[in-house]
């Protein structure tokens, strides 16, 4: 029986550490009775064969080093850390680098005496996937939501003309002005019960196709619809409507319901007039402005609309998507600014996101990634006036806070504005011979989106990327030797793992220690399996599907990721407030003691996917 004097240390220690600071002192005096104080004296050892049944433990003072069965680090644990959650499945052995005075809790009984408390059991589960879901899975108000992740049923206009593809031009326009004062007409084949959507005109369409062509105003419509328009569904997020709407230059979005029947109507107009303060106005004021000028001052609602979003605690993903389109806002609005001040482009072109911004992965110290191919008809003047079109385009993006890419993996750099014919050898040279410096231009360029300009000499050059990835094993093989070049820090907060940072003391560097190796073994599995999405988040559902991995390794993989990349975004944040530069250089101080416990599942979580796929693919 525990000593009753002891009890108050125990509850005062207790209070200290995340999960069990919220309880009252009635359930922590319950937990503090059954504890259990053990001492460990320098060089010994507890496992779990030592344990009578499944306990926690939580370090009062010392150090304790992991070790696996083959001998490898597990972890390095220190005060106020907790393990034992895996104690008997990954069978490691716990040994004292110095004195350690442990409290021992009966795991069992620990869980009895929280059960009225969720948020704590859920830190407190076995599984380490379920432990850092907790962190990552927040629930926020409807004000905080925000329009971007409202469904559009709830925000869409049902004020849309309906016609039938027998009606004449002048018939659908006398509908739009006088029935609906309508901006768009849908057209429904009547010809049989499903009213099933074939077409669709705007009021610019009357403008460009009828009056501006002279066209007889007696025709049928369907000489001038727009064929299958692209569509979104009623439960989708406005987020996917914006999206559509930034990726294929339209203004006019009909909204269907389960059943494939037209029921309304979404327009950047119409999210501007009842939302004004969102990132979908800052999208529509970006394609408004007339010079660079202009452009660089938005960059501050770019900030603000950040900070609202990494406040609300969304998810990590809908941050990236929301921050991608900006990104492509600025980008396609200095393209805009770019013809116009140097004149038309003299031949065909594409301009191409790469790396995290292809990806949708962008956070708000992203640097620049980007391309250019040209026809390969280009004359030395084209590739003069593209060379003045790209540096203009990345010194606008830098002004608009969008930094030079230390690499130099940006069109203004000659290597990166080439013909069609050169990009094809790239791939080709960089897929044959993947060496260091080749390894490193295809890893920057295995993920490209095109953002402007012709999209054939894109869909050319994306057959070659496939072709000479697919396949093929010395480059996996390769990829897989890159990524396993460095490790997670298990020793992490120890000082023995953290990076010195000039005057700023010791730091984590998080793309470093996790998110790059995410990425990385995303992309291993997905080019694999000859995935050809992007993101890292469908590349590992991706990899699911294919069962390259099972439920239980994609739970914790996309566990891990959400974790991390929210602990980046939340760091971000931190930088803002406090005026600080904004890095992925994490202050160690800011963690307590099951942040460390979540970082530290983490960083093991990688570290075994690593061993996997050295494994697997043999490298």
């Amino acid at each position: 029986m525990m000593d009753s004097t002891l009890l108050p240390n125990i509850v005062a220690f207790l209070k200290t550490i995340e999960p069990f600071a919220p309880l009252p002192n009635e359930v922590l005096d319950k937990i503090a009775a059954n504890t259990e104080i053990q001492f460990l004296g320098k060089g010994d050892s507890l496992s779990a064969s030592s344990t009578r049944k499944q306990n926690l433990f939580i370090i009062r003072s010392g150090v304790i080093e992991q070790r696996l069965p083959d001998g490898s680090l597990r972890a390095q644990l220190g005060e106020k850390d907790i393990f034992g959650f895996s104690f008997e499945h990954d069978n490691y052995q716990a040994n004292a680098l110095e004195n350690c005075l442990i409290y021992r809790f009966d795991y069992a009984s620990l869980l009895h005496n929280v059960t009225d408390y969720p948020k704590v059991t859920e830190q407190l589960a076995l599984s380490a996937n379920q432990r850092l879901q907790s962190t990552v899975d927040v629930q926020w108000s409807e004000r905080e939501k925000g329009l971007f992740f409202k469904p559009i049923k709830e925000v869409m206009s049902t004020h849309i003309v309906q016609a039938s593809p027998s009606m004449t031009i002048q018939d659908v326009a006398r509908l739009m002005r006088y029935e609906t004062g309508s901006s768009c007409a849908v057209i429904l084949d009547d010809s049989n019960a499903n009213n099933t959507l074939i077409g669709m005109v705007t009021d610019k369409d009357m403008t460009k196709r009828v009056v501006a062509d002279a066209v007889d105003i007696t025709l049928p419509i369907t000489q001038i619809m727009t064929e299958q328009p692209w569509t979104i569904g009623n439960d989708d997020l406005v987020l996917s409507a914006v999206s559509l709407m930034m990726k294929h230059n339209i203004q006019n979005v009909p909204v269907i319901d389960a059943n494939k029947q037209v029921v309304g109507l979404i327009t950047p107009q119409l999210l501007v007039q009842k939302h004004s303060v969102q990132a979908v106005f800052l999208i529509e004021k970006i394609g408004c402005c007339q010079s660079l000028e202009e452009l660089a001052k938005l960059a501050i609602e770019r900030q603000a609309i950040f900070e609202a979003m990494a406040e609300a605690n969304l998810p990590p993903q809908l941050i990236g998507q929301v921050l991608t389109m900006i990104y492509d806002a600025f980008t396609h609005r200095l393209i805009h600014l770019a013809e116009k001040a140097l004149g038309p482009t003299p031949c065909c072109y594409v301009w191409l996101a790469a790396g995290s911004h292809a990806r949708g992965e962008i956070h708000l110290n992203s640097d620049q990634d980007n391309a250019l191919v040209l026809d390969d008809n280009a004359t030395d003047s084209d590739r003069a006036y593209f060379n003045h079109f790209a540096m203009y385009v990345c010194k606008g993006l830098a002004e608009c806070g969008y930094t030079l890419c230390t690499g130099r993996f940006m069109a203004a750099t000659p290597k990166w504005c080439q013909p069609l014919n050169v990009w094809m050898q790239y791939y080709r040279k960089w897929a044959n011979n993947p060496e260091y410096d080749m390894l490193l231009s295809l890893t920057v360029f295995l993920e490209i989106r095109p953002l402007a300009g012709d999209e054939t000499l894109f869909q050319t050059l994306d057959k070659q990327r496939i072709s000479q990835v697919k396949g093929n094993v010395r480059l996996m093989s390769a990829l897989v030797r890159n990524a396993l070049k460095t490790r997670p820090p298990l020793g992490i907060f120890n000082n023995l793992v953290l990076e010195k940072e000039g005057k700023n003391g010791r730091r984590l560097d998080i793309k470093k220690a996790a998110i790059g190796h995410l990425v990385d073994l995303a992309r291993i599995y997905a080019l694999h399996d000859g995935g050809e999405m992007l993101s890292t988040e469908a590349r590992l559902r991706f990899a699911l599907d294919k069962q390259s991995i099972n439920d239980s390794s994609y739970q914790d993989l996309i566990g891990t990721y959400q974790y991390v990349m929210q602990l980046r975004y939340s760091h971000h944040l931190r930088c803002l407030r406090s005026g600080k530069p904004l890095s992925n250089a994490l202050n160690p101080d800011h963690f307590g003691s099951f942040s460390r416990q979540h970082l530290k599942d983490a960083f093991r979580i990688v570290s075994g996917f690593q061993d996997a796929i050295k494994m697997k693919f043999g490298a």
